[in-house]
């Protein structure tokens, strides 16, 4: 049976994935495999469904795996790679931090990478930053690129109330010249931004982006793209940031796609075509991308297919983007259609991006959400709220939220 094992890896490192699986098949069952040998063959087994494209297929088998020996790493880095990608079981970063920080307690390398770059994001975990640098600097001086990467990030203002441009910059150039193409955007970034003198260099910056872009970065193909979209560092050349931006979409780049919709909806350097713009909306939409939801709303919103524009609200709503909460909340408490409205959950995700943000805009669709509930006296209360909030007294905001007010003063709800 170990031999059928040993052969089961020569073809999978081939690509003869359904042969390997065929000489794995008899090892599986065997009564005298011991449950080391067992868990090997079944994390071999989802390998290769992994490979073949079956990550469901595959995480049964790691889980399987997993059954006969809990201390396999390459089983738990496997599953919990696709907890954390989403990838043939629902994306859950607390359940992919716990299997990494399980393989990582073991010293499996990878596991430890994932572990400093959860505790450095707050992905799965409360966020630590001094915890993740004593893991990321570890395997930095073992020379892993990607950990010299994400130690270079904690110094940068994202990342520490004090941040080290010295360190950051020290960090990121040693993964650059580890050949890592993410680091050369990084840098570029921070040229951008002006992170090491103050002043934005948009000459490096320019060069770093090309250089990435070249090496088969999409991130410095929608960052030039940009640049060439407004003449900054660069002239102004609508059709090479199109360019640009087509070659990261097409690459999977979902800021590359929600660029270009907006691009062809705007008509920049091309005849407006709003189908051209839903595509490419649609695109980042499907791919779960906040972002792109909330424009293709705004897009089918525009068109009056209010049906269609909800159901993406709705998406980009429960990612937690405050705006989203916002727009979902006020078509439910002030839509004329009675199939739309919903006061109850209106109220809820008024709340929540009011939580996030307490803006008169905000404080406005509260108060919609109120209303639409009948409860006109917290309505009133918070229309004043938010008309404390704007300083300009004859602007077309406060007219308009004071045009509401006066509905909830009269025991009506609004309607749009």
């Amino acid at each position: 049976m170990k031999a059928y094992i040993e052969r089961a890896v020569d073809l999978i490192q081939t690509g003869e994935l359904a042969l390997a699986r065929t000489y794995l098949a008899p090892a599986l069952i065997h009564p005298r495999l011991s449950p080391g040998e067992r868990s090997r063959a079944y994390y071999l087994r989802g390998y290769s469904y992994y490979a073949a494209g079956l990550p469901v297929s595959a995480s049964k088998d790691y889980a399987r795996a997993l059954e006969f020996n809990p201390a396999n790493g390459a089983a738990l880095v496997a599953l919990g790679g696709l907890y954390h990608r989403g990838e043939g079981v629902d994306e859950d970063a607390e359940i992919a931090f716990a299997f990494f920080e399980t393989a990582a307690e073991a010293e499996h390398p990878e596991a430890n990478l994932y572990v400093g770059f959860a505790l450095l994001e707050g992905r799965g975990v409360a966020q630590d930053v001094a915890r993740a640098r004593e893991i990321l600097q570890k395997e930095a001086e073992a020379g892993d690129s990607t950990a010299m990467l994400y130690l270079g990030r904690s110094y940068r203002a994202d990342y520490t109330e004090e941040p080290n441009v010295v360190e950051a910059q020290r960090w990121i150039e040693a993964a650059a010249a580890a050949d890592s193409i993410e680091a050369q955007v990084a840098l570029g970034y921070m040229h951008y931004k002006g992170e090491f003198n103050g002043e934005p260099d948009l000459v490096a910056a320019v060069r770093l982006f090309e250089a990435a872009g070249e090496a088969g970065s999409s991130a410095a193909d929608v960052a030039l793209g940009h640049m060439y979209l407004v003449g900054e560092g660069v002239p102004m050349d609508p059709a090479t940031a199109r360019e640009l931006l087509e070659r990261a979409a097409l690459a999977g780049n979902l800021a590359g796609s929600l660029s270009l919709g907006h691009i062809y909806e705007a008509g920049i350097g091309v005849d407006a075509d709003l189908e051209a713009a839903e595509a490419w909306y649609l695109r980042g939409a499907q791919a779960g991308f906040s972002q792109a939801q909330l424009r293709l709303f705004y897009l089918l919103l525009r068109r009056g297919e209010e049906l269609e524009a909800l159901h993406w609200i709705a998406k980009a709503a429960d990612q937690n983007l405050p705006q989203a909460q916002n727009d979902y909340a006020w078509m439910l408490s002030t839509s004329r259609s009675e199939d739309v409205r919903n006061g109850a959950l209106a109220l809820s995700y008024a709340e929540r991006a009011v939580a996030q943000v307490e803006s008169a805009a905000y404080l406005d669709t509260l108060a919609a959400a109120y209303a639409e509930l009948g409860r006109f006296a917290e309505a009133v209360a918070t229309q004043e709220q938010a008309m404390a909030l704007i300083t300009e007294a004859g602007s077309e905001e406060a007219l308009a939220l004071a045009e509401h007010l006066a509905a909830y003063e009269a025991g009506e709800p609004w309607r749009e």
